[in-house]
């Protein structure tokens, strides 16, 4: 599946989520990472993320279904620094 990682960082947060991102994913922007992925790898992310969150940290994950049509899969962390 393809996926999209969108981040809203503060703080120090920022270097520890990064690391964990770029050590599985490509990364496409200043806080935006792209890839295929399969779902154990999807869960491996998550999971390593959740390990390393605080509360100044925000990270989506985003499955990219067709070009017009993307699916929110999960949130970890702050999901107030995201739109509905």
């Amino acid at each position: 599946m393809m996926v999209t990682f969108v981040s809203q960082y503060e703080k120090k947060t920022l270097n520890r989520a990064r690391r964990v991102l770029d050590s599985f994913v490509n990364r496409i922007g200043d806080n935006a990472w792209q890839t295929v992925i399969t779902q154990e790898r999807l869960n491996a992310v998550k999971k390593l993320l959740r390990k390393t969150a605080s509360k100044n940290t925000a990270v989506s994950c985003h499955w990219i279904r067709s070009r017009a049509r993307s699916e929110l899969v999960w949130v970890v962390g702050n999901r107030d620094k995201f739109n509905r």
